[in-house]
């Protein structure tokens, strides 16, 4: 049987998860892959998301080389991260501390 559209972005997100250990770079939680995402390190430097359709939608290489740009967080740490320094939106704007 032919692997589903979200079977195939749980994978390649599972995948891309693995290759940066796996788990929060701050609190370690492992435990549900919803619960962590890819934080860019420089905003400046990202071309796009790594989360949802875009999983399946980009080349395989352009997801590794922008992965390669982030950190792994929980969406707490996540959230608090970004409540120190800002949200950085879509456009580029910068929503102020």
């Amino acid at each position: 049987m032919a692997e589903s559209h979200k079977e195939r972005r749980e994978r390649i997100k599972n995948e891309l998860l693995k290759s940066k250990g796996g788990k929060c770079c701050k609190c370690s939680y492992s435990k549900t892959l919803s619960a962590l995402c890819f934080h860019h390190r420089n905003p400046e430097d990202k071309k796009f998301n790594i989360s949802g359709n875009c999983l399946t939608g980009i080349a395989r290489a352009a997801l590794e080389a922008e992965c390669a740009k982030t950190d792994v967080y929980c969406l707490n740490c996540h959230a608090e991260l970004h409540d120190k320094e800002g949200w950085v939106h879509e456009d580029g704007k910068r929503t102020p501390k």
